[in-house]
């Protein structure tokens, strides 16, 4: 899509637009489209949402990849057997899978997103676990899937769980997630060094991230040393 995203404010009540056509009609003719695919792939829904998101978000299912291979290297550290390493795998992969209905254009704007664009941003769980139930994937998948932007202090979304309610998946996902956000080029922001990613992971360890996740992050991802260190 490359219509601007607007807010049209009514009486209070704001609503989403792309240009002349309602971001909500958009999305009801993307989704009955998206189910009639899904209802298509009842064996490998998984593999039909991947590549939609390859071939209609490349950017978002190449930070999936980084995602899916920092979270199975992360799982190892907690002992994870080859299964559930595949189905950690398939939580990161399909994290962001939501964002097939967000608008490119608010995806890709270079620079900081406006209140309206967060707002639209902060959906693409909700959609994620949409996508997930007309593919037919695993209830486990669509929750693990839908709670990686929830935080260890109860405050984020789209359900504020908090602590060991959200899935361990999810938050082994998450810490993944926002380090390769850090250290990935960005159109707005510069990317970090590894030990500055790691330093923020670990300032934000028991308020935004599970503890336990950031010590296994750093088991299997060290701080790199200085070479001028002894």
């Amino acid at each position: 899509m490359q219509d601007e995203l607007t807010m049209i404010d009514a009486g209070g009540a704001a609503t989403v637009r792309l240009l002349n056509h309602s971001w909500a009609t958009y999305l009801q003719k993307t989704c009955a489209r998206l189910k009639s695919i899904g209802q298509a792939h009842q064996t490998n829904g998984t593999h039909a949402l991947v590549s939609r998101l390859k071939r209609t978000r490349p950017s978002t299912y190449e930070h999936s990849v980084r995602v899916a291979r920092l979270a199975r290297v992360t799982g190892r550290a907690f002992n994870f057997n080859d299964s559930r390493l595949q189905q950690l795998s398939s939580t990161a992969m399909l994290h962001d899978i939501g964002k097939i209905l967000v608008p490119e254009v608010v995806l890709n704007r270079p620079r900081r997103p406006t209140r309206m664009e967060q707002f639209v941003l902060h959906l693409h769980p909700s959609l994620g676990a949409l996508l997930a139930t007309y593919f037919n994937l695993s209830p486990e998948l669509r929750i693990r899937t839908q709670h990686h932007h929830e935080r260890w202090d109860g405050n984020g979304y789209p359900h504020r769980l908090g602590g060991e309610d959200i899935p361990l998946m999810a938050r082994i996902v998450q810490v993944v997630d926002t380090y390769d956000a850090m250290v990935a080029q960005r159109p707005y922001s510069v990317p970090r060094t590894h030990n500055e990613a790691v330093a923020e992971l670990v300032a934000h360890g028991g308020k935004q991230f599970d503890p336990r996740v950031i010590e296994a992050f750093l088991d299997m991802h060290p701080v790199e040393r200085d070479g001028n260190d002894d």
